[in-house]
């Protein structure tokens, strides 16, 4: 073998002993050993940034964009959406549990809906109630003990949940220490404009009542999907 042919065997010899090789992963520090004399160069981990969480905080409702007038949301004395499984439902025959769901047609049921089910802002709270499949099936809600004072007032936009057709009547009631009396009722048939309630409660301020709501169905429970959008008790500022 010639001097030159040895040359080049020694060489590849020497190249292949320099290749880099390594089985760490990938986010530790790796030492490079290059190929020609000099100093090993160290590549530092690169540290994983950690996304940044912004709460997304709710605008108040606006309740102008339904008919209501428009209410600062200090001045919400109670909401009966936020407070609807602190009520008591039931139908003329047995309590409901809460919240229901459309597996409970039969029986009856209730829950919250977002303001986006009647084409309306997310934050602005929607109450379904549906009463039992029963010919003038009812559905109640009694509330928790609320003391009314003067200036208060009942502030909802009555409705059937869209694409139903209901023939139902709202009740407003309320029970006291002498048992329940009644307040107003509205009866609601699907063709109808939403009925916008502003009803002052000055004949009960100064009393401790516990509010109940109710729908009846006119008839046929079919289709009875009605629906309290923003329901809630306006307190004036003093």
């Amino acid at each position: 073998m010639n001097k030159k042919v040895l040359s080049l065997v020694a060489l590849g010899v020497l190249l292949s002993g320099c290749v880099l090789r390594t089985n760490k992963p990938l986010n530790e520090s790796v030492t490079l050993t290059p190929l020609l004399v000099g100093t090993a160069t160290t590549i530092p981990p690169t540290d994983t940034l950690v996304p940044t969480v912004t709460p997304t905080v709710l605008a108040a409702p606006d309740f102008s964009l339904i008919g209501l007038p428009e209410d600062d949301v200090a001045n919400l004395a109670f909401d009966f959406v936020s407070h609807i499984c602190d009520a008591q439902w039931s139908n003329r025959d047995q309590p409901l549990s809460c919240p229901g769901s459309d597996d409970h047609q039969d029986a009856g049921y209730v829950m919250g809906l977002s303001g986006e089910i009647q084409g309306l802002p997310s934050n602005l709270s929607v109450l379904l109630t549906v009463p039992p499949a029963v010919r003038n099936g009812t559905l109640f809600g009694k509330y928790p003990p609320f003391t009314v004072k003067p200036g208060d007032h009942f502030r909802a936009v009555l409705a059937c949940r869209v694409h139903t057709f209901c023939d139902v009547e709202f009740g407003l009631e309320y029970y006291d220490a002498q048992g329940k009396a009644g307040l107003e009722h509205w009866p609601y048939l699907f063709v109808d404009p939403p009925i916008v309630v502003d009803y002052p409660l000055d004949g009960i301020a100064g009393k401790t009542v516990q509010f109940d709501l109710s729908i009846r169905a006119n008839g046929s429970a079919t289709d009875a999907d009605a629906i309290w959008i923003a329901p809630h008790i306006y307190r004036p500022t003093p």
